[in-house]
């Protein structure tokens, strides 16, 4: 049965809502008098309003079908007392309590009040979405909150793949598919910005619901629960993620006390107060394809600037207020993974984006995995053949200088990749899998010229760096080249059995003469020890590799074939250092600096008359 249900619109115009139902059959004149005296005598079910607004779903049923998103087919009319439908398929249930909904076609996955209210708490529904290409962004995503404690949240399916599999996986989701890429949306790009926008719909339609919504991108890391937070400035309408890469928030229960820096949309909670931001936001965009989501809001807020609270939260766009997450715990790329801020403050991070980061998609995977922040399949942590490490030798007067110049800091990172060239070798001879080792940098990675440190920032030099600041990961992974991050013998999802299976395995090297220090000679001296069985992990002492290596090289490889396809890859492993004060500015990273002659990846020949040297360029 329905109920019929009749509200007033703004103009005081009466709106019969059973028409915009879904689920509206066409009855008999008879049948439907019947039903309705039925009704009558029935006692109304009333529920106490949650929120200001109904939704009324009006998507086109052609559409529906396809699970196309509409924002602009949402109706919402003014709720007082509303009657309780029958068809309501979250209706008395436990709070967050999942439901699998009636059926996995997308018309049956709108997102609508009721989903939105049944994962609610505090009014904030925290909601991220993504297309298939991102499943295990979302899976993480979702073990990561899941893992603090906390249930009220949706996941946007972008397509019907992704949506069929968050159902499976008992995962909370609505239908959102948009028309957009199934694969990488790739930062900057068309898809990027077009995302973007179904972003900020989705912001205006929550707002219009009456919710309050916690934006959350699926590249973000929850590591503890935000609500006590956020219920510190109940008058505060917007808190947003910064890009600020300085920490002024005085407390760890503070905003931040700038508010120069550029407002980060990837993390931020809109209450229902900002439904107006959130309208003109949309329309901001409709009206320039070319613009920025987030520049668009940074414009907004500042818009009609007024004065700042004793909270340091601060009036903005039509006299709402306005805070800055603090930065050490609701953390960046860089105040996470470079600047490590956290660790140095001593408090417990709630959120880490991987922003600020290199490499693709890849190198967000790796920076989380680096931190023990992603979740992989069992079988990642004791991979087939076992693993490979090296320890690295990092003298201390290199570690000293580095931060003094571009050439000084090169000097650190070559003395440290020519060591890890070694490991790669002996671990492709092996048929191991290569653990990255942690790098020293001696000066921090950018798009843009500094001279040393990202202005702005309170990085110290030198610093450790991600792997993603010196390898291209994407290509790694392209050419299947099987490695780990540093961490991984530190996982606690790492079984014991392959951290306790670390064989140091250097001096099997030592009787092995330099100019005999082949593959053929390595596989016969570690032969005893090869096997995974019971050496889960082969160690090596990165100085004595050195020296073992400095010889042979590339020549270490007998079969001329091999050492051609092995030099031929790593030509494009590694990444650049950007930037001196220079056009251009980059300079490239080459593992195979030392060899000579030897051409870089753009064709320049080093030879004994013109050696490898720091080239900015091409």
């Amino acid at each position: 049965t329905t109920t019929t249900t009749t509200t007033k619109e703004g103009n005081g115009e009466e709106v019969d809502w059973s028409k915009f139902s879904k689920h509206k059959e066409r009855k008999q004149p008879e049948a439907k008098q019947e039903e309705e005296k039925k009704e009558e005598e029935k006692p109304s079910v009333l529920v106490e309003p949650v929120v200001e607004g109904r939704l009324a779903e009006t998507v086109p049923e052609e559409d529906a079908k396809a699970g196309i998103f509409h924002e602009e087919h949402i109706v919402v009319a003014p709720r007082e007392m509303a009657v309780a439908t029958e068809d309501d398929h979250h209706k008395n249930m436990p709070e967050n309590e999942y439901i699998a909904p009636i059926s996995k076609r997308p018309e049956d996955n709108q997102l609508n009040e009721a989903l939105a209210k049944r994962y609610s708490h505090e009014n904030i529904v925290m909601v991220t979405w993504a297309n298939n290409h991102y499943y295990d962004f979302v899976k993480n995503w979702v073990k990561h909150i899941r893992d603090c404690g906390m249930n009220n949240f949706l996941v946007g399916a972008m397509d019907n793949e992704l949506l069929v599999r968050l159902i499976d996986d008992k995962v909370p989701t609505f239908a959102m598919q948009s028309g957009l890429t199934t694969a990488d949306f790739g930062w900057g790009s068309k898809n990027f910005h077009q995302m973007g926008r179904k972003k900020i719909e989705l912001i205006h339609l929550f707002t219009k619901m009456g919710f309050d919504i916690l934006v959350s991108d699926v590249d973000t890391a929850w590591m503890k629960n935000p609500i006590p937070f956020i219920r510190k400035f109940p008058e505060v309408d917007v808190l947003t993620s910064s890009d600020s890469l300085s920490d002024f928030a005085e407390t760890e229960w503070s905003l931040e006390r700038t508010t120069t820096g550029m407002a980060n949309i990837g993390i931020m909670l809109l209450r229902k107060s900002a439904g107006a931001l959130a309208k003109e936001w949309v329309h901001v965009l409709e009206k320039d394809e070319n613009i920025w989501d987030q520049n668009a809001f940074n414009d907004l807020m500042r818009k009609g600037r007024g004065k700042s609270f004793p909270d340091h939260s601060f009036e903005g766009y039509d006299g709402l207020r306005f805070g800055i997450l603090p930065v050490a715990t609701f953390a960046s790329g860089h105040t996470f993974f470079v600047q490590r801020m956290y660790e140095k403050k001593k408090l417990e991070p709630y959120v880490v984006h991987a922003t600020f980061q290199f490499s693709g998609t890849e190198g967000k995977r790796h920076r989380l995995r680096e931190f023990k922040l992603w979740y992989d399949a069992p079988e990642y942590y004791d991979p087939e053949g076992g693993m490979l490490m090296v320890d690295l030798d990092v003298p201390e007067g290199l570690l000293t200088a580095a931060k003094e110049t571009p050439e000084k800091h090169f000097d650190l990172v070559n003395h440290q990749l020519l060591q890890v060239r070694g490991a790669l070798m002996l671990a492709n001879s092996l048929k191991r899998t290569l653990i990255l080792p942690e790098f020293w940098c001696g000066m921090d990675r950018w798009w843009a010229p500094h001279r040393g440190i990202i202005p702005g920032s309170q990085l110290q030099l030198p610093y450790k760096c991600p792997a993603d600041h010196i390898f291209e990961l994407e290509t790694w992974v392209r050419r299947n080249e099987p490695f780990r991050e540093y961490s991984i013998l530190e996982n606690p999802r790492t079984p014991d059995g392959v951290k306790n299976g670390v064989f140091d395995a250097t001096d099997k090297l030592k009787s092995i003469p330099l100019e005999d220090f082949t593959d053929v000679k390595v596989l016969q001296a570690l032969d005893d020890v090869r096997s995974s069985d019971k050496h889960k992990v082969l160690k090596f002492d990165g100085k004595k590799l050195m020296e073992k290596f400095s010889e042979k090289k590339l020549d270490y490889f007998a079969d001329a074939n091999v050492k051609r396809e092995f030099e031929n890859k790593i030509i494009n492993y590694c990444s650049i250092w950007c930037c001196k004060h220079a056009h251009p500015g980059h300079i490239w990273y080459d593992m195979s600096l030392d060899v000579l002659p030897h051409k870089d990846r753009h064709g320049r020949t080093f030879n004994e008359t013109y050696p490898w040297r720091a080239l900015t360029g091409p």
